[in-house]
């Protein structure tokens, strides 16, 4: 703009020494300067317009770059409603948690991710339910956004052997990035080796392998806020339970998260006055739970309420078996079953969720920290929140976000 300003200050100059030519009578030689000078004129201004043009774009889009991308900001709408100030917890290592608002790439990281041609491989730990579906294709679906090549996409189904077999399929396609979940710490050390040994970037969800050092063997861990769902549990315990006499089905296996829930939930029925009649473990998490819950029940009556560390059908299917229709069942994890279940007057309660999509797009995310050099938090929480029979819809929106609610579903709350 200021060039342009001096050359048209040169141009009025320019007009009033012609004007003084023409009427010193040198009319033909001040229409030829007059025309020079015009053309001249015309094309620096033309010059200077592109100039300016050419440094606003830039400006721009240097601006633009520095901006958090905008697919994060939509995929994380409505979640701030639930982001509570209780990380007064530890991960699995020690870690202190952070907020998935710390956890983010700008636009100029994404671009350079789209444009270094990556590989990515997952290691699943089940494959089953509208769960798993949008924890992984939150991952997979940013990955690909982010232009990486999904090489592998593998599940053991809780299984160590299955889960080694993974390991070696997804090494063998040479993948930047390895999105895995070591259920059991000490075995998984040794399982996700080759990858550590290869120089993947990985990233795990909820759980860490023993002695993994954060920045050298792995990227980071997402998952959820755990204390947060230890106290929604609790919260809908209190409303279901009339005599305050509640049951336990734990999951008897060392899964970090998992056990954090299960001792908030503890640590709050005692602080409200509700007694643990009886607790029964189970590391089968089929079967294992149907057959906890049957023993449970049948030697100790008086229970009318049930806590349940996950895979709560299977409780209510015990429930059923022994008719028990009274027995009001609290657990955690979506999935169209469990819904289907509480809609129609079945034993499941309440359910406590995560954002579970959210807690996909996160590991992927820290694959692109990973690949781009750049330190992530190492423990990372997404929002936690309740289930009941009014707030369904704007729940399953807030869990699974692009996955639509089944018409089955949809018929039972009409």
């Amino acid at each position: 703009m200021k060039k342009i300003s001096i050359i048209l200050v040169v141009a009025v100059v320019s007009i009033g020494m012609l004007v003084t030519f023409s009427l010193s009578g040198c009319k033909s030689a001040a229409e030829e300067v007059v025309t020079e000078v015009e053309e001249a004129v015309e094309e620096a201004v033309e010059e200077a317009v592109e100039e300016a043009v050419e440094e606003a774009v830039e400006e721009v889009v240097e601006e633009d770059m520095d901006e958090i991308d905008p697919k994060i900001v939509e995929l994380r709408q409505g979640m701030d409603a639930w982001r509570t100030e209780n990380t007064l917890f530890e991960g699995p290592g020690g870690q202190s948690p952070t907020w998935d608002t710390e956890l983010f790439l700008t636009k100029g990281e994404v671009a350079e991710i789209q444009a270094g041609d990556y590989k990515a491989a997952l290691a699943r730990h089940g494959s089953q339910g509208e769960y798993t579906e949008a924890l992984y294709g939150g991952c997979i679906d940013y990955l690909e956004y982010l232009g990486f090549e999904i090489t592998a996409d593998t599940s053991a189904e809780f299984d160590d052997a299955a889960l080694i077999s993974n390991i070696e399929t997804i090494m063998a396609t040479q993948p930047d990035a390895v999105i895995g979940f070591p259920q059991n710490t000490i075995t998984a050390a040794e399982i996700f080796k080759p990858a550590v040994d290869a120089g993947a970037k990985l990233v795990f969800v909820s759980n860490l392998p023993d002695g993994y050092v954060h920045g050298e063997d792995f990227v980071g861990i997402s998952t959820s806020q755990p204390f947060d769902q230890g106290i929604y549990m609790a919260d809908a315990i209190e409303e279901a339970t009339e005599n305050k006499k509640i049951g336990v089905i734990f999951f008897d296996v060392d899964f970090y998260i998992v056990n954090l829930i299960d001792s908030v939930v503890l640590d709050e029925m005692e602080k409200r006055g509700i007694e643990v009649v009886a607790e029964q473990g189970f590391a089968d998490v089929t079967t294992g739970i149907q057959d906890a819950t049957a023993a449970l029940i049948q030697q100790n009556p008086e229970i009318d309420t049930l806590y349940v560390s996950f895979n709560a059908l299977y409780a209510a299917t015990a429930c059923e078996d022994a008719d028990r229709p009274d027995i009001k069942i609290i657990s955690q994890g979506l999935d169209v079953p469990y819904m289907i279940n509480m809609l129609s007057g079945g034993n499941i309660y309440s359910i406590i969720t995560d954002s579970t999509y959210n807690i996909g797009v996160n590991l992927a995310i820290m694959a692109g920290y990973g690949v781009l050099g750049k330190e992530a938090p190492e423990y990372v929480v997404t929002p936690s929140g309740i289930i009941n029979k009014d707030n369904v819809e704007e729940m399953w929106d807030f869990a699974f976000r692009i996955v639509p609610l089944p018409d089955e579903i949809k018929d039972l709350l009409e």
